[in-house]
């Protein structure tokens, strides 16, 4: 018995690099009711797929910036003495007040 590919199967098979390829993505583009739209990688185009990639770069620099923001957060926070249980913002405030 013959097992059928999809190119796309095909891909992701050939190379580690390619195995977490999407089956679909956002296109950036508005739907009805403001819904993001999405698209089929076996139809996207070579611009969808690089405005996919510029659209996932502008999320990952926007997580990248949350998560430094966090980890300055914890950071002051035990530089104040915090422990575990105690509140983030508020040690971090002490801190930023005692440099002052």
């Amino acid at each position: 018995m013959f097992k059928t590919t999809t190119p796309l199967q095909r891909l992701r098979e050939s190379s580690y690099a390619l195995a977490d390829l999407p089956d679909s993505f956002r296109t950036g583009e508005l739907g009805e009711y403001g819904q993001p739209l999405s698209k089929a990688l076996t139809d996207a185009t070579v611009d969808d797929v690089a405005f996919a990639i510029q659209a996932l770069g502008d999320e990952a620099d926007a997580i990248y910036r949350r998560v430094t923001a966090l980890k300055q957060l914890h950071d002051r926070a035990r530089r104040a003495g915090a422990r575990g249980a105690d509140l983030a913002v508020e040690a971090a405030a002490r801190f930023e007040e005692r440099r002052t």
